[in-house]
């Protein structure tokens, strides 16, 4: 929500909420955090479907930012509501909740992936219910990294001792295209996954170090 919190600053700044030396401190703190974001650099500012999508959001969920969902489930959320309202031609959902596992707990790692196990079935959800996504949507589904098993540390799961379940990882593609029920065991590159997702799209990904995975396609 860090772009919603932009926005919501400068919606309050532009609505006269701020006066005298209050003003002056807000408009420093939103220089400041737009200064944080390189996209607003290149771009030079959140779209106007974008900032439409943030308004919604603040007219259903207020500004305190205790009622709408958190962590992963607010990242479904957001996902869910762009894919009705901004119709994405591409969308990667960075789910990160398990990572709460390096405070040492590993039931916060499986409660975690059954909260992405449910976001992503109610993304696919809203995905068959629409006509222009269904069966015209690939779904790419990547860890970015593996997880240790050794149960001879403190915390079993994380990814830092160099044993070859935190290297190796899996990659689920799905959709139209792709081999459906078909298995592939070979061990690649990580960066074949955007040389295979440039490949569904007929984009080029000149900088991807490994080629795409051809085994995947139909």
């Amino acid at each position: 929500l860090y772009r919603f919190k932009v926005h919501l600053l400068r919606r309050q700044i532009e609505t006269g909420m701020y006066k005298d030396e209050e003003l002056v401190a807000k408009q420093k703190e939103l220089a400041q955090l737009e200064a944080m974001d390189y996209r607003l650099k290149e771009t030079g500012g959140q779209s106007a479907p974008v900032r439409s999508f943030w308004d919604r959001w603040r007219n259903f969920y207020g500004e305190s930012g205790f009622v709408n969902p958190r962590g992963d489930r607010l990242l479904t959320e957001l996902s869910v509501r762009a894919l009705r309202e901004l119709r994405p031609k591409l969308m990667m959902i960075n789910y990160n909740d398990p990572d709460y596992v390096h405070w040492g707990n590993p039931s916060h790692y499986t409660r975690a992936i059954s909260i992405i196990d449910e976001g992503i079935q109610r993304i696919m959800d809203t995905v068959e219910a629409d006509e222009e996504y269904k069966d015209n949507t690939i779904f790419a589904i990547v860890p970015d990294c593996g997880r240790d098993n050794n149960r001879a540390i403190p915390v079993a799961y994380q990814h830092h001792f160099n044993t070859k379940s935190s290297h190796e990882i899996f990659a689920l593609f799905m959709g139209p295209g792709i081999a459906k029920g078909k298995v592939i065991t070979d061990k690649v590159d990580q960066t074949s996954v955007t040389a295979t997702i440039g490949g569904c799209m007929n984009m080029q990904t000149l900088h991807a170090e490994a080629p795409a995975l051809e085994q995947v396609f139909v």
